[in-house]
């Protein structure tokens, strides 16, 4: 259990819920597939695939799975009988169907579909830490991980988080690391890079496995564009890149880091699931400390 990406949400309020308290809420929203005319289900699941928990702890986080079906209707299908549809009724009318019913009729026809529709599911996972106060979604996407804590919202009566973001601005710290080669303990440049321009062209330059000190990205921040992302080695732990609004993408734990849990049998899979998760929070939880307190450090 390794999350490659981290949208990170404080609690503004403190949250001390049990572990158990928290999976008896989750409860009245367990994942149930679609029916015949649901077009998109979602509920939660078993954290460890294969067990029945909803909740899987480790020290001072919960484990939790989002699972969302969804019923694939191809637009270009849709387009296609509506399109014979509209045809036949104005043949038999004489006159054009106005834009009010053909949207009724593109209803009626989705429902005749969905029936016969093939469906993809995808899981979303989060980890709450009562220690450290957030909860961490495994997602790049912003929209995908509200989806997830709006319905936890709804289990729990109330989820006070916000973004976890530094005071500063993150897009001008990071330029500022990048034009002084100053970059703080524990952290390193890796070798990606986005710079943009904040006029209304957006110039943009993206750099991947290029040094991030040399001339050419000097002379992009010269030409008045910043860093909207940067590539990160954290502590010889983790690669990572994060972008100006603190999201951590992209992130891969190093073997230095993994080959901690080698002596947990692979063919145990609880114990082995048990055991990275425990190791991947504790690291990913050092490591928000740590970027925590580098972009709280004012710069000179």
């Amino acid at each position: 259990m390794w999350f490659n990406n981290a949208l990170i949400y404080k609690f503004t309020k403190p949250f001390d819920l049990t572990a158990e308290q928290i999976a008896e809420q989750l409860q009245t929203h367990v994942f149930r597939p679609c029916g015949s005319q649901d077009q998109m289900k979602q509920g939660w699941v078993p954290a460890i695939p294969g067990t029945e928990a909803l909740l899987h702890a480790a020290n001072t986080c919960y484990l939790i799975s989002l699972k969302t079906e969804e019923k694939i209707l191809p637009t270009t299908v849709v387009k296609e009988a509506l399109e014979e549809k509209v045809q036949l009724i104005q043949h038999e009318r004489g006159q054009k169907v106005g834009k009010k019913e053909q949207q009724s009729l593109k209803e009626e026809i989705i429902q005749q579909l969905l029936p016969k529709a093939f469906t993809k599911s995808s899981r979303l996972y989060a980890y709450i830490d009562v220690k450290n106060q957030w909860i961490v979604v495994n997602s790049s996407s912003a929209n995908k991980a509200e989806t997830l804590l709006a319905l936890l919202r709804q289990c729990l009566g109330s989820l006070p988080i916000l973004p976890h973001k530094p005071e500063q601005d993150l897009m001008l710290a990071m330029t500022q690391w990048v034009k002084e080669d100053d970059l703080p303990v524990p952290f390193m440049f890796a070798s990606d890079i986005e710079l943009k321009a904040l006029d209304e062209e957006g110039a943009s330059a993206k750099l991947k496995n290029h040094d991030v000190t040399e001339d050419e990205v000097q002379l992009h921040i010269s030409n008045g564009k910043y860093v909207h992302k940067l590539g990160l080695v954290w502590d010889e732990k983790a690669k990572f890149v994060i972008n100006e609004e603190a999201a951590l993408k992209q992130i891969k734990f190093l073997d230095i880091v993994k080959e901690q849990t080698d002596d947990v049998p692979n063919d145990d899979k609880l114990a082995k699931f048990d055991a990275d998760f425990a190791l991947m929070t504790g690291e990913l939880n050092n490591l928000i400390n740590d970027l925590t307190l580098v972009w709280d450090t004012p710069s000179e």
